[in-house]
């Protein structure tokens, strides 16, 4: 049995069955959402299929498959923990895969310490337990995965993985389904408060809005040159919304950080380019100049303008 979900999820370490695009009435929908939660996965038939058909898969493009470092990733992800591979190391592994791919090598592709495993059970834990599906069964995906290697009579046969694995997906849709109209709820609220923090904001002594609905403060006022969209700037920065919860700063990881221009949301891109080096001013960020209806993350929800703090230390650093 073919499961491409499986291939994509070892090498990129993304679950991307968490997704389900219906355009069905209210009621309907709910009929729909509702009849699914109904659907409960048997755990043992699930992560036994799972191990086995991530082995198969694995083996068919001559990836080794380390169950120890998955289980140990699959452990850290559920707990949320941080993730014990750093991802340069983890970068380097891929590289070396893909280059193993493209080569068309006979010889097994060798992935020594388990980054990849480990990754990519990192991702299926923080992943499950992020849609709230109950922990997976370790002993099973270890006999899953022993199954395969060992070429034995699979307790499960195709049809018999293939259900275990449709009925987990079922699951995760109506789980995917409910966390989607709940986002959005809570994002048209959040924009609704947004949108009245930046109507009353622009009135304040010392606030410029822009054609685009950027505002800003000047704090300090640099007298060095001003970025182009296209250079790379060097900045210290931290980043809140409007109810003053903090979701990002560079202060607080005690060095600034570095990025180009264009690669970042258009408030940033607009902004930065305003400040002379040696300045710091404060933006506040539209919703649609920021992170739109999706959000980012946990942290930043849909609808929600952003405030940031920067410093513009330097344009086009040396590396």
């Amino acid at each position: 049995m073919k499961n491409i979900l499986l291939l994509t999820l070892l090498l990129f370490g993304t679950l991307t069955i968490f997704a389900a695009e219906e355009k069905e009435t209210a009621n309907t929908e709910k009929q729909e959402t509702t009849k699914k939660e109904e659907v409960k996965p048997n755990m043992k038939d699930f992560s036994y299929s799972l191990g086995y058909e991530m082995y198969t898969n694995n083996k068919q493009y001559k990836l080794p498959l380390f169950p120890e470092k998955l289980l140990e990733g699959i452990d850290d992800g559920y707990a949320n923990a941080a993730p014990k591979v750093k991802q340069d190391e983890l970068k380097a592994q891929h590289v070396a895969f893909m280059a193993h791919m493209q080569a068309g090598e006979e010889k097994d592709f060798q992935d020594e310490k388990g980054v990849l495993s480990y990754f990519t059970g990192y991702q299926v834990g923080k992943n499950f337990s992020a849609n709230g599906i109950d922990a997976l069964d370790k002993d099973e995906i270890v006999a899953g995965i022993n199954a395969a290697k060992e070429g034995k009579e699979p307790r499960l046969d195709e049809a018999g993985r293939k259900a275990a694995m449709d009925a987990m997906d079922e699951v995760v849709k109506a789980k995917a389904k409910v966390k989607a109209e709940e986002a959005k709820a809570k994002a048209e609220k959040v924009k609704v408060e947004s949108a009245k923090f930046l109507e009353d904001n622009a009135k304040k002594e010392g606030v410029k809005v822009t054609e685009s609905g950027l505002q800003y403060q000047v704090i300090k006022e640099g007298e060095g040159a001003k970025p182009k969209a296209t250079d790379t700037v060097k900045v210290h920065y931290a980043g809140t919304l409007v109810d003053g919860t903090k979701f990002d700063s560079s202060y607080d990881r005690g060095e600034p950080t570095s990025f180009p221009l264009n690669r970042v949301i258009k408030g940033w891109t607009e902004g930065r380019q305003l400040m002379p080096v040696g300045s710091k001013y404060r933006f506040f960020i539209p919703s649609d100049l920021g992170y739109g209806d999706m959000g980012a993350g946990a942290n930043i929800p849909g609808g929600a303008a952003l405030i940031f703090d920067v410093e513009l230390l330097e344009i086009n650093p040396e590396k």
